[in-house]
C-alpha cells in the first residue's frame, strides 16, 4: 500500500493538478480576472474603441459553463466512437485547461473537439482527425489541431491521468474473493458504480480533491455502502478504528460531491427548458465579452506562424560552437595560414 501511494505521489496528476478546494477557486479567480483585464484593455485600443465595456462573465459563471462544454464532450465522444478512458480522459484535459484559462480567452467549442483528438493521442489511441472533425459540423482537421499545442501548455504537459476504473475492478475481485457477499449484489453495484464514474466524477472537482481509489470508493459507497464497509473491516482490521474513520470521512466528503451529479442527469439536462434558457443567455454573454484575438484559432495559429518565420535565424550551429569550445573551421583556417607564413610561404612546407 505504502509504495503504491508512493507512485501516486511521484505523478504530474498529484504533483500539479492536486488542490484545495480554496486553492482551486483561487486559481479560477485570478483567470478570470486577468481575462477581464486583458481583453478589457484590447477593446479599449481597438479601432473603434469599444465604449461602454461588455458585462463580463463571474467565475461562477464561468464554471457553470465549463460544466455544460464538459456535458458537450461527453454527449459528442460516443459519436466517435471512444472507449470510456479516453472519454474521461478528454474530459479531464477539458476542465484542467480552463484552470489557469478562462473561457472569454479560448473558445471551449473548439477546445472540446481537440481535447477529444488529444486525449485518444495521449491514451495511445490511434484515431485520424478527419473522423472526429467529420462528427462535428463546420469543422476541419485544422480547426482542431490549431488548438493543440496551446492545450498542451494549458495542462502543463501534463498527458498522463489516472482513472479510478481499474481500481473498480481490483475491488470486485477481492469482494468475490472474501465471499461476504453473494455474485449478483457485487455485479450490480459494478455496474451501478461504473455508471457513476462515467460521469459524476467529470463534471464535478473531484480529480483535482481525491485520488482515484477515494473516487472509486466514494462511487462505490453510492452504490452499495455495505460492501465499502466490508472491504474496510477486512483492511483496516490491524489498524484500528482511527485510521479507518479517517479514511471514512474522506470517502463521504468525495461521495458528496458525486452525488451532486447523479448519471441520470445526462438523460434530462437537455431536456430541461429552465436550465437550457439559463445556459444560452451565458453563451450569448460570452459572445460579447470573449477576446477577439483569440476567437479565431487558426488564424491565431497562421499569425504566430508568420511571426516566427519573420524573427532573424540564428547563426550556424558550427558558429556557435566555435565560440564555447574554439577549434572551429574559421580557427582552424587561420591556424594553418599561420604556419604557413611562419615556414616561408610555401605551401609544401620548407625543404626537407
Amino acid at each position: 500500500m505504502a509504495a503504491e501511494d508512493d507512485r501516486y505521489r511521484q505523478s504530474s496528476q498529484y504533483r500539479l493538478w492536486s488542490f484545495a478546494p480554496s486553492h482551486l477557486a483561487t486559481l479560477r479567480e485570478k483567470a478570470n480576472t486577468l481575462a477581464k483585464t486583458h481583453i478589457s484593455n484590447r477593446l479599449r485600443t481597438s479601432e473603434p474603441p469599444v465604449n461602454p465595456l461588455p458585462n463580463f462573465l463571474t467565475p461562477d459563471e464561468e464554471y457553470t459553463l465549463l460544466n455544460h462544454f464538459t456535458l458537450e464532450l461527453l454527449r459528442a465522444a460516443p459519436y466517435c466512437q471512444l472507449p470510456t478512458d479516453i472519454q474521461a480522459t478528454a474530459a479531464i484535459f477539458l476542465r484542467r485547461f480552463y484552470v489557469t484559462n478562462s473561457v472569454m480567452t479560448y473558445p471551449p467549442q473548439e477546445l472540446i473537439k481537440t481535447c477529444l483528438f488529444f486525449g485518444c493521442k495521449a491514451e495511445g489511441y490511434f484515431i485520424r482527425v478527419q473522423k472526429i472533425a467529420d462528427t462535428f459540423p463546420n469543422t476541419t482537421g485544422e480547426m482542431i489541431l490549431a488548438a493543440e499545442y496551446v492545450l498542451c501548455q494549458g495542462i502543463r504537459f501534463a498527458f498522463d491521468v489516472r482513472h479510478p476504473f481499474r481500481a473498480l475492478e481490483g475491488v470486485v475481485m477481492e469482494l468475490r474473493r472474501l465471499g461476504d457477499f453473494d455474485d449478483d449484489r457485487i455485479n450490480q453495484a459494478h455496474r451501478r458504480t461504473r455508471e457513476i464514474l462515467k460521469f459524476s466524477p467529470l463534471v464535478t472537482d473531484v480529480y483535482f480533491h481525491y485520488t482515484p481509489s477515494q473516487i472509486m470508493y466514494a462511487a462505490l459507497a453510492i452504490a452499495d455502502e455495505e460492501l465499502v464497509k466490508g472491504m474496510f473491516t477486512e483492511a483496516f482490521a490491524s489498524q484500528g478504528d482511527e485510521a479507518k474513520d479517517k479514511i471514512w470521512d474522506i470517502i463521504q466528503g468525495c461521495k458528496k460531491m458525486l452525488e451532486k451529479e447523479p448519471p441520470e442527469k445526462m438523460a434530462t439536462y437537455w431536456t430541461d427548458a429552465e436550465g437550457m434558457k439559463a445556459i444560452k443567455a451565458l453563451r450569448r454573454k460570452l459572445i460579447k465579452c470573449r477576446d477577439p484575438d483569440r476567437a479565431d484559432l487558426v488564424a491565431l495559429q497562421k499569425a504566430r506562424r508568420e511571426q516566427a518565420a519573420q524573427k532573424p535565424k540564428a547563426k550556424s550551429g558550427a558558429n556557435a560552437d566555435e565560440k564555447v569550445f574554439g577549434n572551429g573551421i574559421n580557427e582552424e583556417r587561420e591556424s594553418k595560414r599561420r604556419k604557413v607564413a611562419l615556414d616561408g610561404g610555401d605551401i609544401f612546407g620548407p625543404p626537407l
